[in-house]
């Protein structure tokens, strides 16, 4: 009882003294305020960018994501994206994730005539939605039936967001929504909150991946999943139970080199195999966390490391503060101990 009592009277000292010198009590709480809150809002920013998980991603610890390196004169070149095909070699040569999901977010204009909008669309493997523990808010989620070569169905599943802002949160399973040059049925609302990869600009409709390639009507839509021509799919996996991230890096690779050689046998520009040195990476989902991260990525980590130097800067001014005014009480403390005080209480 006696600690606390000792510690009511110091906070009652604490509050006279702040009564007492208004201007410095606000010079200490701006000044550690400032820095406090820049660093606050920056952690927020490469928390965002690099290490929060994805919403609703089940077992995220699991989940990575592909990102395919080879060697450029003298410099490892990396790259998120790959052609469709190769993420066919890889579903076929790998045994080292128990899920594959391909990926891609396009702008394109949704919806028919002065409703259309440019809005950001998510093309994507029935597959993909297997990596979420997400129950749709509505109907249903495409199926593996849907999402075929050479062509999958024309469904679309919308975003709850656009759900609520464009059809007022109805029943809409069965209506047609124009997405690009694809006319499709919806037939299912994502849950609340389900951003896919992206909750810094979430798609607002999911297609099947190979109905939107094959929709396009050029020699890339006709053989994006034979040739090795349009390098613009993500790949997602989950690695399997006890499978460490070496192992399954080396069985990427390996399935890589492959891939690379079949593609070097109908494209004589692809560089020999020797010199380009094909592996595979397979780390963070977030890109900002991966073996390159993007600009804004590095950007927001030069700006941390001076936030944090701002709130040192901001931590020894107090210092000298409380130092400079502790000159200017020399009298005072040296009556309190001779009252008795102790020096820790008298430090607090």
């Amino acid at each position: 009882m006696a600690t606390l009592e000792n510690i009511w009277l110091d906070v009652r000292y604490a509050f006279r003294g702040l009564r007492r010198s208004p201007a410095f009590a606000a010079t200490v709480i701006a000044t550690l305020g400032l820095g406090i809150g820049a660093n606050a809002a920056m952690f927020d920013v490469v928390d965002r960018l690099m290490f929060r998980p994805l919403t609703y991603l089940r077992d995220p610890g699991s989940v990575r994501r592909i990102y395919w390196q080879s060697d450029d004169r003298g410099t490892t070149r990396t790259t998120q994206t790959t052609y469709y095909t190769r993420y066919l070699d890889l579903r076929r040569w790998t045994r080292s994730f128990s899920q594959l999901a391909a990926f891609s977010e396009r702008n394109v204009a949704v919806g028919d005539g002065e409703r259309a909008r440019e809005r950001r669309v998510g093309a994507v493997s029935a597959s993909f939605f297997e990596f979420f523990n997400a129950r749709p808010a509505l109907g249903r989620f495409f199926t593996g039936d849907e999402d075929v070569t050479p062509r999958g169905a024309d469904v679309a599943v919308l975003s709850y967001a656009l759900w609520q802002s464009e059809f007022g949160g109805r029943d809409v399973r069965g209506e047609v929504l124009r997405v690009g040059d694809i006319r499709t049925t919806i037939i299912g609302v994502a849950p609340h909150g389900f951003d896919g990869v992206n909750d810094a600009n979430p798609p607002v409709v999911y297609v099947p991946i190979t109905t939107y390639a094959a929709s396009g009507g050029t020699n890339d839509a006709k053989r994006y999943y034979t040739h090795y021509e349009w390098g613009w799919v993500n790949v997602m996996v989950r690695l399997a139970p006890g499978v460490t991230l070496t192992s399954a890096e080396s069985d990427a690779t390996q399935a890589f080199r492959r891939s690379f050689l079949a593609s070097a046998a109908v494209d004589p520009t692809t560089p020999p195999i020797e010199s380009a040195r094909p592996h595979v990476a397979v780390s963070a989902v977030r890109p900002g966390a991966g073996p390159q991260p993007a600009l804004e990525a590095r950007t927001a980590l030069w700006v941390s490391v001076v936030a944090a130097i701002v709130l040192v800067i901001a931590t020894a001014n107090v210092v000298n503060l409380f130092l400079a005014r502790s000159f200017r009480r020399r009298r005072e403390t040296v009556v309190r101990l001779a009252l008795g005080v102790s020096r820790g209480r008298l430090v607090m």
